[in-house]
């Protein structure tokens, strides 16, 4: 399905529950009217708009009743916050009133952004909740650092908006089910189809459109889509970026496999992606988060097999990137080679030995708290030397045949890339 049928496909849908109306006439690229103003928009007229390019993307065209305003968001924010009670410990109960909600009041939405939010909201709840849910923690993390408040108003809209590219992706691409390479494509592509919309509106270009394009941007270079490094990644994108990881190892629904304990630790491993100064806060909010006590038992410690286990697999991993050649004069190769470089460092700043566990397990013998949180930072550093294969994929092979399997590079990028955890 093309970015473009899945979003309209979203629209005609929610029109068969609630009332959507052709707010002008909908014109195909000809000038040729396809739908009259006035008329009300359902599934029925799918086929018909998806066979013309349209004169103008659906959202000019189009309204819906209860459109997302400021005073909804507010009233959005507050449900969320009253329904997960970690949300509220992580942004400390002190913030909201004074730091948080009062900045809602002054993002300003154009009639397409709210539709889309709308949208959003009715056909992809989930989705709305959490970019509402990055924003919180957004806000909450600049008022840590004491930005402006036209900062954070800027802020706000735009991790209020950073995920709205994926409404046009196929909706396949987040059932959970393992990816191409041609998929991942299209999902690394959401900050791009959100950053070419909003750049159209003077209010929100350059400043929230970059920040949006940039939150999967990171410090070292290792993010997407242009691969930025350093200075150039802006402030507000860091934040969003940061916000995201706390709320993907903590606080999303659905995640209980990953809230282990050592969230703390966690996100001092990735302080070198977002910057201390961000992750400061986080941390912060992270050691208020109280254990939920029905997770806090026996059958939800790790034992020093699976540990060995995942272990074994990144050492794998790691002895079999030793034997590339760091000096070759190749992008890709020394990519990787800098990406692995970083993320043993960071392993050695958090104690933790990618080669050898033998002494690690002398150390920690049988308690099972400290395996658990060994646990956390091998899955991490898991995730990160696969992503590092996957973004050097993405990058500089250009399609999904492999020309040369027996090449020690393209046999390790496919061993991570398909690899387990």
């Amino acid at each position: 399905m093309t970015h473009t049928a899945a979003y309209i496909k979203q629209i005609t849908d929610l029109g068969d529950t609630q009332k959507v109306v052709a707010s002008e006439d909908i014109c195909n690229d000809k000038g040729v009217s396809l739908v009259k103003k006035g008329a009300q928009i359902d599934s029925s007229l799918y086929d018909r708009l998806i066979q013309h390019k349209l004169l103008r993307p659906l959202d000019y065209s189009v309204s819906i009743e209860n459109p997302i305003t400021p005073l909804s968001l507010i009233t959005e924010a507050k449900r969320l916050l009253s329904e997960e009670a970690e949300l509220v410990q992580a942004v400390d109960s002190r913030f909201i009133q004074r730091d948080l909600l009062p900045i809602l009041w002054g993002v300003y939405l154009e009639p397409q952004l709210s539709f889309k939010l709308t949208l959003c909201r009715e056909q992809t709840l989930s989705r709305f909740q959490h970019m509402l849910r990055i924003t919180l923690i957004s806000l909450y993390v600049a008022a840590r650092l004491r930005w402006a408040i036209s900062e954070r108003i800027e802020l706000a809209t735009a991790a209020l908006f950073h995920d709205l590219g994926e409404m046009h992706l196929d909706p396949s691409l987040f059932n959970g089910q393992p990816l191409d390479l041609a998929q991942r494509r299209q999902l690394f592509s959401h900050p791009t189809i959100a950053y070419l919309f909003l750049k159209e509106f003077s209010a929100y270009h350059p400043r929230v459109s970059m920040a949006v394009h940039q939150h999967h941007e990171r410090l070292d270079g290792s993010g997407y889509p242009k691969g930025l490094s350093g200075n150039d990644v802006l402030p507000a994108a860091r934040v969003i970026g940061a916000s995201e990881l706390l709320a993907v190892i903590r606080l999303e629904p659905g995640r209980s496999e990953s809230r282990l304990f050592s969230i703390t630790e966690i996100l001092n491993f990735n302080a070198g992606k977002f910057g201390n100064e961000l992750i400061l806060p986080l941390i912060d909010a992270a050691k208020r988060i109280k254990a939920d006590d029905s997770y806090v038992t026996d059958s939800r410690f790790v034992n020093k097999s699976d540990l060995q286990t995942r272990m074994n697999l990144l050492h794998e991993y790691l002895k079999e990137a030793d034997k590339l050649d760091a000096t070759a004069s190749n992008d890709m190769t020394a990519f990787i080679s800098k990406q692995l470089c970083r993320i043993s460092d960071m392993a050695n700043r958090c104690c933790a030995n990618l080669h050898t566990s033998d002494d690690l397990f002398a150390i920690i013998g049988d308690d099972k708290i400290a395996l658990s949180e060994v646990d956390a930072l091998v899955r991490e550093m898991i995730y990160l030397v696969q992503s590092t294969a996957r973004e050097a994929i993405r990058r500089w092979i250009k399609d999904d045949s492999v020309s040369d399997e027996h090449d020690p590079l393209v046999k390790w990028l496919l061993m991570v890339d398909n690899g387990s955890e």
